[in-house]
């Protein structure tokens, strides 16, 4: 044991911010595949932003169903009542409409969404997606390119369909 904490000093002790065990794990880290093609200059940044913003909706709407645990405590809410959460659900609410008329868009097109949703979602590789779904590697590039470009008009359009009033409007109807 003591010789293995002496080459771990060894490797990372040089290093001034974090301890040497969290070097060494951060050593072990892979990137995601889509991170990957970024390097790789595969991807724009805008396209990797454009994936990690639909991953992130695509695990919010998965969470939402997936199975959890039940607590029988009475619930108190503590919150302020204008702390931004609003806002946070708007948020919510119009990446979701984005993220479903994405998704349909792009399930109209030859081969489906699925390959895409594969690379994104998942954090297939394009070989592998390309593999499974029978395809070539470049059509599955290719396809992940262009489902990434639409997703800033999505966005930007349930931006500007779903506003405070509209939100409020369909609470309201809910309630």
């Amino acid at each position: 044991m003591r010789q293995e904490n002496r080459a771990k000093q060894r490797e990372f002790g040089h290093k001034q911010n974090g301890t040497v065990e969290t070097h060494q794990k951060a050593a072990r880290v892979q990137q995601g595949s889509l991170m990957r093609m970024y390097e790789a200059g595969q991807l724009t940044i805008e396209q990797l932003a454009s994936s990690q913003s639909i991953r992130s909706v695509a695990e919010r709407i998965g969470a939402d169903v997936g199975i959890g645990t039940v607590s029988l405590e009475t619930r108190v809410d503590q919150g302020r009542p204008h702390d931004g959460g609003f806002f946070e659900r708007l948020g919510a609410v119009r990446a979701e409409v984005a993220y479903g008329r994405w998704r349909a868009s792009i399930a109209r097109k030859r081969g489906g969404a699925a390959p895409v949703l594969a690379m994104i979602v998942d954090d297939m590789s394009c070989s592998e997606a390309a593999r499974l779904f029978r395809m070539r590697k470049e059509t599955a590039r290719t396809r992940l390119r262009d489902a990434l470009n639409l997703w800033p008009d999505y966005i930007g359009k349930a931006c500007d369909e779903i506003d405070e009033a509209t939100m409020l409007a369909a609470q309201a109807g809910i309630l």
